[in-house]
């Protein structure tokens, strides 16, 4: 595994004195063959100025960070800067610090963090779901059950330029997890300080050193005890062997469908950022989860009939990929609505900036000749947001169409004082002025407009109109099953509205 050399620590050490001071010998704090606690405390005389930085690294994977035993909880005392290395847990292992108890010791009792040795794949999976995911869980757990309020710093390395807002995103994701597991209120900006840096090289990793240990200077560790942490995250882990493989099932089935169900997710999510939506997203998330809970529960069957603590680490993991999933479905669901209001506006402007101009008889005709249009749009967004509809998640388009409703009708009556109308009119008066009109020339249009309403019996569950346009002549037919609607009788003064209504307009436009 790769450390920094004694060269580079020298380098890193020259920045806070003229030459660099000998590390004195290790002390063991937690052995990692046994699992036992070697050292329960930190001698206070072996703490320097620079306070506590613990290093959390990745068992088989290259560190460029001290590291004098990767398999046990160590502490190294130098002149102005103390150092805990811990290897971090691991997705599969028998050891006691596999799990990650280790980890969580060492930053109980340090000033600042630094998680190392993640790698470019631990990234593009996705943070969370690595072993990576599984060290901070624990970190989080004992922070909140420790009761301790004090903020530290935690710094995530990255072995290269990425989205450094999704990996904070991820991050806090988890504690969000442990927070909701601990019953706790306590935010992560009270308790954390959060900094993603990349780490590429031992120069990188000595300025990440440097960060840490100013910030830890800072700072006040209140404890320099790590057994009663560590022991009390062991005594949740001690478990029989069949017990802890029922556990292990209960991950791997967690980490196997979630997996699944996020490239479907993802797939989803790819069409909404384009601005689109999701043919029968309602039914297709519903079946997802539907089938993503089926698979988990008959995985983990056998951890039902355990009882205790078992039964209850099947139910909580189930219950976080529920949620999981159903969160981001509920997301896709609003940026699917958002993407639907947008292309409606958008066509539905469109459409009036097309007619304005065509004639000139005020803001009220042009309101009255559009009113059918209005109605068109909104029942073509309503179509669309029934496939988006989710019940059993009470997503649904009762919210979305009112508000769909307002906003055409306020484009409507906003349009003509738009910017994009204002500047047609303005082109059509200029060409109009530029154009050069020969004395003989004639011109008569003339133009039929022809709008017709078929109302047959019913209580206004079907609707739809269509229509037609061929250079001045546009017709328009719609039909509304509302004959039997009370309040419709009521505007006609108690009579039934006639079946078919014909409103044609003749135009007449001649020059002379």
């Amino acid at each position: 595994m790769a450390r920094i050399k004694s060269a580079a620590l020298a380098a890193f050490l020259c920045l806070t004195q003229s030459s660099m001071v000998s590390a004195a010998s290790p002390l063991t704090l937690i052995d990692g063959a046994s699992g036992s606690i070697k050292q329960s405390s930190i001698p206070q005389s072996a703490v320097g100025s620079g306070g506590i930085v613990a290093v959390l690294t990745s068992p088989g994977t290259p560190s460029f960070f001290d590291e004098t035993n990767d398999s046990n909880v160590s502490f190294h005392s130098y002149n102005g800067l103390s150092v805990i290395t811990s290897p971090g847990a691991t997705l599969s292992g028998s050891s006691l610090l596999s799990k990650g108890n280790g980890a969580a010791a060492a930053a109980s009792v340090s000033a600042s963090i630094i998680v190392s040795g993640i790698t470019e794949s631990d990234v593009e999976i996705g943070f969370d779901e690595t072993r990576h995911g599984k060290t901070l869980t624990g970190i989080f757990k004992a922070k909140i059950s420790s009761g301790d309020e004090e903020k530290v710093t935690l710094i995530i390395t990255v072995p290269l330029e990425v989205d450094k807002e999704k990996i904070v995103a991820d991050a806090k994701a988890i504690y969000e997890s442990a927070k909701a597991e601990a019953e706790s209120d306590v935010d992560f900006e009270s308790l954390y300080d959060l900094s993603v840096e990349v780490v590429s090289s031992a120069s990188d990793a000595e300025r990440v050193m440097n960060v840490a240990s100013e910030a830890a200077s800072k700072s006040e560790v209140k404890s320099r005890e790590i057994e009663q942490i560590y022991s009390n995250e062991n005594s949740s882990a001690e478990a029989s062997p069949s017990a802890t493989a029922a556990m292990l099932a209960c991950d791997e089935s967690y980490s196997k469908n979630y997996k699944t169900a996020r490239a479907k997710l993802t797939a989803w999510k790819s069409r909404t950022a384009r601005g689109l939506t999701v043919d029968n997203f309602g039914t297709s998330a519903a079946q997802l989860i539907k089938r993503t809970m089926e698979l988990y529960d008959r995985d983990t069957i056998s951890a039902a009939g355990i009882a205790g603590s078992v039964a209850s680490y099947r139910l909580a993991s189930r219950s976080k990929l529920e949620g999981r999933v159903e969160n981001a479905i509920r997301e896709l669901f609003q940026a699917q609505v958002e993407n639907l209001e947008k292309s409606t506006l958008k066509k539905f402007n469109a459409m009036l900036l097309r007619k304005h101009g065509k004639d000139n008889e005020g803001k009220e005709a042009f309101y009255n000749d559009n009113a059918s249009a209005v109605t068109s749009a909104l029942f073509l967004c309503d179509a669309a947001l029934d496939e988006l509809e989710i019940p059993s998640l009470s997503l649904t388009k009762a919210k979305a169409s009112q508000e769909m409703s307002s906003k055409v009708n306020t484009a409507l009556l906003t349009f003509p004082d738009s910017p994009a109308a204002k500047l047609k009119d303005m082109k059509q008066v200029t060409k109009a002025v530029n154009k050069q009109k020969q004395p003989t020339e004639r011109k008569v249009d003339l133009g039929l407009d022809l709008v017709a309403m078929v109302r047959p019996d019913g209580f206004g569950n079907l609707q739809g109109f269509g229509g037609y346009q061929l250079g001045g002549n546009n017709i328009i037919v719609g039909i509304h099953n509302d004959a039997d609607s009370p309040d419709v009788i009521a505007q006609f003064g108690g009579k039934r509205p006639p079946f078919l209504r014909v409103q044609p307009k003749l135009k007449v436009d001649i020059e002379l």
